[in-house]
């Protein structure tokens, strides 16, 4: 097969799949401009106490509480799961792409609740983009689809040089493709992949309520400066998740109360004890060199209170991974941030 050969049959390939990671490109980068609402569906139920005691006792889902499983929620569990056991409590992560879904049962008591939250197609999409929570399947042809990438570039470059005699612009164009990413990625290092991590912990009390949570980011004289998450109890009627937005004390002091909610891009729901990856790359673009406060407050009904602060400063130099304990309501907040800077 000689190289022309190569180089259609490669494009056939990967045609379908170059649509698909240039458009969920565009998607992906304004992410944040993308309005979606996720359909959120829940299923509260007691497992029969004959089959908890068996879960519970081997520590794995027998085909008893997987029959009873699917009987009760029409869906049957997947084969990847992320479990987590503890004395008081099962919990499982069934992540998919664009969908959110996971369960817990309670050793004692039997309680399962499960909450199933779609967040559409664009999402679905931006997943497959990112590999994230697909099945082998789709990481197999991510693989392939690579290689045919690889194999159409190449191929494409040596034809381009076989005919480049006759089209003066050949060179100079491929020189541009080359140094055009060089030139638009550099200004971006100082800012480069900075990930903000937050993990609340699982609590064992009779009665748990999900925190609300504020985080946001304060200059050197402690002053808001910038609102980066807000999770509360969005979905109340007539905003009533609103009112309890002041047991937030400190960020509702320092200007939290001067605000119209929903705030576009920050307000969330409250979410479920685990560890949140949030991309802060480019709420820090905006800010100018100097020290700052990374403020993570919460607040949970029926608990306590708690803030923990991190402090760092722009320009980033290099790796850095600060991380800060918590105490109660918070396990730990994270900001890692790469570098070449």
């Amino acid at each position: 097969m000689n190289i022309r050969n190569w180089h259609w049959v490669s494009s056939a390939i990967c045609l379908a799949g170059m649509l698909l990671f240039a458009a969920t490109g565009i998607t992906l980068n304004h992410a944040e401009k993308i309005p979606s609402e996720p359909v959120v569906k829940e299923w509260a139920l007691v497992v029969p106490d004959d089959i908890r005691a068996t879960v519970f006792a081997n520590q794995g889902f027998t085909p008893a509480f997987r029959d009873w499983y699917q009987a009760s929620t029409g869906q049957s569990l997947p084969s990847r799961m992320s479990v987590e056991w503890s004395e008081y409590e099962l919990y499982v992560a069934m992540p998919g792409p664009g969908v959110d879904r996971w369960f817990s049962i309670d050793a004692e008591t039997g309680d399962f609740f499960m909450e199933r939250a779609n967040r559409g197609m664009v999402a679905y999409f931006n997943d497959l983009h990112k590999g994230r929570n697909t099945p082998f399947s789709w990481s197999l042809f991510m693989d392939v689809f690579s290689v045919a990438c690889i194999v159409f570039s190449i191929t494409g470059f040596l034809l381009l040089k076989r005919y480049a005699k006759g089209r003066k612009s050949t060179w100079p164009l491929i020189a541009l493709g080359i140094v055009l990413p060089v030139l638009f990625i550099l200004p971006a290092h100082a800012n480069a992949a900075t990930t903000l991590e937050i993990k609340l912990p699982r609590l064992a009390v009779a009665e748990y309520h999900p925190p609300y949570v504020a985080v946001w980011i304060a200059d050197e004289n402690r002053q808001r400066v910038k609102d980066i998450a807000l999770w509360y109890d969005t979905d109340l009627k007539n905003n009533e998740g609103e009112k309890w937005l002041k047991d937030l004390r400190t960020w509702w002091r320092k200007g939290g109360r001067r605000l119209s909610f929903p705030i576009d891009g920050v307000s969330g729901a409250t979410r479920r004890p685990g560890t949140e990856l949030l991309d802060i790359t480019n709420a820090l673009a905006s800010l100018a060199p100097g020290t700052y406060q990374l403020n993570v407050e919460a607040a949970r009904e029926l608990g306590g209170r708690e803030v923990v602060q991190v402090e760092f400063s722009i320009p980033f130099t290099g790796t850095q991974n600060l991380k800060v304990q918590g105490t109660s309501e918070i396990s730990f907040v994270a900001l890692n941030t790469e570098t070449d800077k």
